[in-house]
C-alpha cells in the first residue's frame, strides 16, 4: 500500500494579471503605542491587533492604561508615538473618519430621570442619517417590558440596557463597552452578558469591552487583552493565557491574571489577537 505524502501539496500559481488574494484588515491595530502625560508613561510601545467580530475584553489593574488605550481609540487622545489604526483609518494622522461606524457605551451614563426610554431612542436617532429602527432595537436588548418608563424609575440595569441601545443607534462596526455591568447584581450581570453576545451579531461587529471581573472575561470574549503599568503582559485566548500560567500555579483567568499582572512586569505571552 502507498502511503499518502506528508507534504502539503504545492498550491497552484495564479494567473498572470490575477489580482492577489484579500488579507484582512484588522478592526483595530496599536503598533509600538506610547503615550506620555508629562513624566508618567500610561503606554509603553503596546503593540496588539483585533480581528474584524472578535470579541475582546480589555484587563488590567486600574492606572494600567486601558481608558487611555480606549480614549486613542476614540479619538480623544492622541499618542506620543506609533501607530493606531481602526479599519482604514490612520487614527494617529488625525483622520477621524472611522468615528461614524463607531458605538460606544461608557461607564456611567447620566439620563435626564424625567425622559423615558423610548424618548431618549427617538431622539439620537435624528442624529443619524441611517438610524438603526426604534422596534429594532427594543426587541433587541429586550426593552419592551420597561422603554416607555421614566429613565427615574427604571433599574441599573434597564438603564444600562438602553444606554447600549444608544451605543449602536447607528449600527456601528465596532463597539467599545466600558466596564458595562459594573454595579449591576449577578443576575442583572449575567443577562446582560446575552446581550453583549447578541451585539456580536454572530461576528458582524467587533467588540472590544473592558471589566475587572474575570469571569466576564472568561465567559463573553474571545480574546483577552492585559495590561499592567501600561505594558501588554498578555493577549491571546483565555486557554492560551491561562495555559501560560499554568506554571505560576494558574487554574483559571483569575489565577492567570493574579500570577502575570502581580510578578511579571514584561510581556510573557505573544499570541496576537489577529
Amino acid at each position: 500500500m502507498k502511503l499518502a505524502s506528508l507534504t502539503r501539496p504545492q498550491a497552484r500559481p495564479a494567473p498572470i494579471g490575477a489580482p492577489a488574494p484579500a488579507i484582512a484588515r484588522p478592526a483595530i491595530q496599536f503598533r509600538d503605542v506610547s503615550k506620555r502625560y508629562g513624566r508618567k508613561l500610561a503606554l509603553d510601545k503596546v503593540s496588539f491587533a483585533i480581528a474584524p467580530g472578535d470579541i475582546v475584553a480589555l484587563v488590567g489593574p486600574n492606572g494600567a492604561g486601558k481608558s487611555t488605550a480606549v480614549e486613542i481609540i476614540m479619538g480623544l487622545r492622541a499618542a506620543s508615538s506609533g501607530t493606531v489604526m481602526v479599519g482604514n483609518c490612520n487614527v494617529t494622522r488625525g483622520d477621524r473618519s472611522h468615528i461614524a461606524r463607531l458605538g460606544v457605551q461608557l461607564q456611567e451614563t447620566r439620563f435626564f430621570p424625567s425622559l423615558t426610554g423610548r424618548e431618549y431612542i427617538d431622539f439620537f436617532a435624528q442624529l443619524y442619517a441611517r438610524p438603526v429602527d426604534c422596534k429594532t432595537l427594543i426587541d433587541q436588548f429586550d426593552l419592551g417590558d420597561f422603554v416607555a418608563q421614566r429613565m427615574g424609575k427604571m433599574s441599573g440595569g434597564q438603564r444600562q440596557r438602553i444606554a447600549l441601545a444608544l451605543a449602536v443607534i447607528n449600527d456601528p462596526d465596532v463597539v467599545i463597552l466600558d466596564e458595562p455591568t459594573v454595579g449591576l447584581d449577578p443576575i442583572a450581570r449575567r443577562d446582560f452578558w446575552s446581550i453583549i453576545r447578541r451585539l456580536n451579531d454572530g461576528g458582524r461587529r467587533t467588540l472590544l469591552f473592558s471589566t475587572h471581573y474575570m469571569d466576564e472575561a472568561a465567559a463573553i470574549a474571545s480574546h483577552v487583552l492585559m495590561l499592567a503599568s501600561g505594558r501588554v503582559v498578555a493577549s491571546g485566548s483565555v486557554k492560551a493565557i491561562v495555559d501560560s500560567a499554568r506554571p505560576l500555579g494558574a487554574a483559571n483567568l483569575d489565577d492567570a491574571y493574579t500570577a502575570l499582572v502581580g510578578g511579571m512586569p514584561a510581556p510573557v505571552l505573544t499570541e496576537m489577537v489577529a
